[in-house]
């Protein structure tokens, strides 16, 4: 955060929403810079970044991107903890958000598993007081026709459950068309105002000192995680007794496919509990590990950098290594001549080198000898 160099008109706006619903191509729109985009199943956001751009000659907008839950790479405690360590790290250095833009694709036929949980996760994120400055914005509308469009568009509208709550606490709905225009009109609702917000989950980790679990989303998100342990458990049951059974009648096939699915199920188990401890962290804790993981981020780099370095050295000696084996090659196919002259051109050189004259003058008696590289006179 010390990077950044806030200006009485600058705007600060945080965009959400699940992986995938367009959060890097909107922030790319916006701010004429590349963003890292996906096409493949790997998520790419997967830590906060911050990009800007000028939206008068004494107002900068920066734009922070955020991971999505239901990320293919990391947890979403771990998505949990990063948001929650850029939000609170933020508002302690008082740079607070204008407001948060929350993307969700048009083109999904209803609002159920990932988006839903992610809609939830975000309700809790910000809380009431924040829902106010909250833009619901609807992406890839030139994916899907028109007439099918809004039909979801109001469903999302009018069902209390998707945004139809959050709508009556004061967010407003809007298109992106996949434009700059279009994005930066969405941009613009937010910016020009001087009311910045504060999330429940900046107050309740910096100003309350709650831990990460005691926080709204936090305790969302254990719930989620508990009732998937539960629902586990008893899958990895009733896996164990079909295991049993073929066991019992010696189908070795039956009952190795049974112990990889036990197997993956407790894995799976672990996974959340280890989570559940990841969730028990203050936001000093967050801060520290942060600061940790940066700092060995930086010795990797600091350590590569090094290699490099080492590996240029090496290739430039080999070069030369090999520049003196082919003038080496040259002089011997010139023959004993060549050979002279080359042994003669690098006596010259190697005299020149030093900065004395190949020529001398002595004095013998009352005689003067002048003497060269190749000859004597008196």
């Amino acid at each position: 955060m010390g990077a950044l160099r806030e200006r009485p008109n600058d705007v600060f706006i945080a965009v959400m929403g699940v992986t995938g619903s367009g959060k890097s191509s909107f922030i790319s729109l916006c701010s004429d810079q590349p963003v890292e985009i996906g096409h493949t199943l790997g998520a790419c956001t997967s830590t906060v970044d911050v990009y800007a751009y000028d939206m008068s000659p004494d107002s900068t907008v920066y734009l922070i991107d955020t991971p999505g839950f239901d990320d293919t790479n990391r947890s979403d405690t771990e998505i949990l903890r990063e948001i929650a360590t850029w939000l609170g790290d933020s508002y302690r250095n008082e740079i607070l958000l204008h407001g948060i833009i929350y993307l969700h694709r048009i083109t999904d036929i209803r609002m159920q598993g990932s988006a839903r949980k992610n809609l939830i996760m975000f309700r809790q994120l910000c809380g009431e007081n924040a829902l106010k400055k909250v833009v619901l914005t609807t992406t890839m509308w030139d994916k899907i026709s028109s007439e099918e469009g809004i039909e979801r568009e109001s469903q999302l509208k009018e069902t209390e459950d998707f945004w139809g709550w959050m709508l009556a606490k004061g967010s407003s709905c809007h298109r992106h068309c996949n434009t700059v225009a279009s994005a930066r009109q969405i941009i613009h609702l937010l910016a020009n105002h001087n009311t910045p917000i504060v999330t429940d989950l900046q107050k309740q980790l910096v100003d309350q000192g709650f831990e990460l679990v005691q926080t709204s989303a936090g305790r969302e998100m254990q719930s989620e995680m508990l009732k998937a342990k539960k629902e586990w458990a008893k899958e990895r049951q009733e896996i164990e007794e079909q295991m049993n059974k073929a066991i019992q009648q010696r189908d070795r096939e039956a009952e190795e496919i049974m112990r990889e699915e036990r197997d993956r199920y407790t894995r799976m188990i672990k996974k959340v509990e280890d989570d559940t401890i990841d969730l028990q962290s203050t936001f000093e804790n967050l801060l520290k590990e942060r600061d940790e993981r940066v700092a060995q981020i930086e010795k990797r780099m600091e350590k590569q950098q090094a290699d490099h370095k080492d590996e240029l050295e090496r290739i430039k000696d080999k070069h030369r290594q090999i520049e003196k084996e082919k003038q080496a090659q040259e002089v011997r196919d010139q023959g004993p001549a060549g050979q002279q002259e080359n042994r003669d051109v690098q006596d010259m050189g190697s005299t020149k080198s030093t900065g004395y004259s190949p020529y001398s003058v002595t004095k013998v008696g009352p005689s003067f000898c002048c003497s060269s590289p190749t000859e004597c006179i008196k």
